[in-house]
């Protein structure tokens, strides 16, 4: 790294302009990439790959009510001199509709104001976590105040420990009244060690007390983002794993409160989140009491849920070969297709695809309109090679998102747009007037 000039006037240090020869006339460079391997281009896609299925029609559509659940976060700089602070803003929604008032809507050519009014029946969520070089009020250091701000959102929202007993009830299957099951916690905050943690043990607060330190532990504390935030280096690597978290922890809560309210409503109500229905990195253990819930809502009721991704790898490989499929066409997405024509590598036979933080499996969907979709649907299991029955009520949830189209944008769904629109923070003006924010209220 090149010396800089921040602290006096004298100039920076430029970089060598031959430095490159080096790495070029380096064999074991040359050896190294010629051993590299990239997925093969569109044309070279064989069509008996393709392992594919096609959308059945449905006479009776049982959906009547529409869940979309989207989240937006930005991390904007406090200060901005040595040693520099930053904060995250997060803003969540779910958005609900009436299926038939959102089909009435699409087929409008322009919208009324009280027609959009009357959809527009969203509770926004809020979430403001430091990230680096700040710390909560009485609080030592920055990892106990971001694990202090999750466990505090947690229990404020939404009204009166909404979340957190969403949590609790995922965690200890408590919608199975058979079920007597324990959470083992990877590590404790304070000493490292793991310990399980018998629903028993919980405190009303939603806390335990380390077996090993005496240490207070959250229950948020089981997403185990202590493990990855370092006091001098920040938080910002936690941001994207907490906002998907967040996201389906809010399907949970709302799932809990249908079953709570009116169960039967369940069978009418699909789920549609932006992005794909998988817990990753610190946060990749929710996936196993996630698929216990969708193995439960499966067999006791119904469970009409999609995650649908808008960019990635996933995404440019289907547009890429939507000119092969047909209307109407599954692409049923197993090991050997995703590793030999999207993520480079090699399939394992006995390890399907995202099975460490995946609770479905992923497709590509062309439907009657022509648009390509990246869908995951809850299953079951995870399996190497999927079938088209291992997607639980697949074609009700792939005739809902061909109807839900919007022309607006890109292959994309009309409750989506209007879900991203009231809940996505842009970075201008949105962040700028945040940051701006932050920095007049901050002591």
């Amino acid at each position: 790294m090149s010396y800089g000039n921040e602290y006096s006037n004298k100039p920076f240090e430029k970089a060598s302009k031959i430095g490159h020869t080096n790495i070029i006339n380096d064999p074991e460079v040359k050896e190294f990439l010629s051993q590299c391997r990239i997925p093969p281009f569109k044309d070279d896609v064989d069509g008996e790959d393709i392992k594919s299925a096609f959308l059945e029609d449905i006479r009776d559509n049982p959906i009547k009510n529409i869940i979309t659940i989207d989240g937006g976060y930005t991390n904007v700089v406090v200060k901005e001199e040595f040693p520099s602070s930053t904060i995250a803003f997060f803003q969540f929604g779910a958005l609900f509709f009436k299926y038939n008032d959102l089909i009435n809507l699409k087929e409008k050519p322009f919208i009324d104001p009280d027609d959009f009014s009357k959809l527009q029946n969203i509770q926004r969520i809020k979430l403001v976590l430091p990230t680096k070089g700040l710390t909560l009020k009485g609080e030592k250091d920055l990892i106990i105040s971001v694990r202090r701000s999750v466990y505090d959102f947690f229990m404020k929202n939404p009204d009166n420990q909404g979340f957190i007993k969403a949590l609790k009830w995922l965690l200890f299957e408590e919608y199975d009244v058979h079920s007597n099951s324990t959470w083992h916690l990877a590590s404790c905050p304070y000493c490292g060690n793991g310990f399980d943690i018998p629903k028993a043990s919980l405190k009303p607060n939603f806390t335990v007390n380390c077996p090993h330190c005496d240490g207070i532990v959250f229950l948020t504390d089981v997403f185990r983002l202590h493990e990855v935030i370092d006091n001098e280096l920040g938080a910002g690597g936690v941001l994207g794993y907490l906002s998907t978290t967040i996201e389906q922890l809010i399907i949970v809560y709302l799932i809990q409160q249908i079953l709570n309210i009116r169960p039967n409503i369940l069978k009418e109500t699909i789920f549609i989140k932006d992005g794909p229905l998988a817990f990753f990195g610190q946060t990749a253990n929710i996936h196993k009491p996630m698929r216990k819930l969708i193995s439960f809502l499966n067999s006791k009721y119904a469970i009409y849920l999609v995650g649908l991704e808008k960019s990635g790898s996933f995404v440019e490989h289907a547009s890429q070969i939507s000119q092969k499929l047909r209307k109407n066409q599954i692409v049923l997405l197993g090991n050997k297709y995703i590793y030999k024509y999207i993520i480079p590598g090699y399939e394992n036979e006995d390890a399907a695809y995202g099975r460490s933080t995946y609770y479905g499996h992923k497709l590509i969907f062309k439907s009657k309109f022509d648009n390509i979709y990246i869908a995951t649907i809850p299953s079951l299991e995870a399996k190497p090679e999927p079938q088209k029955n291992d997607y639980l009520n697949i074609d009700v949830v792939l005739h809902n998102v061909s109807a839900l189209k919007c022309d607006l944008y890109f292959n994309s769904l009309v409750p989506i747009v209007m879900a991203n629109k009231l809940v996505s923070l842009a970075d201008h003006p949105s962040a700028d007037l945040l940051k701006s924010f932050a920095q007049e209220h901050v002591l």
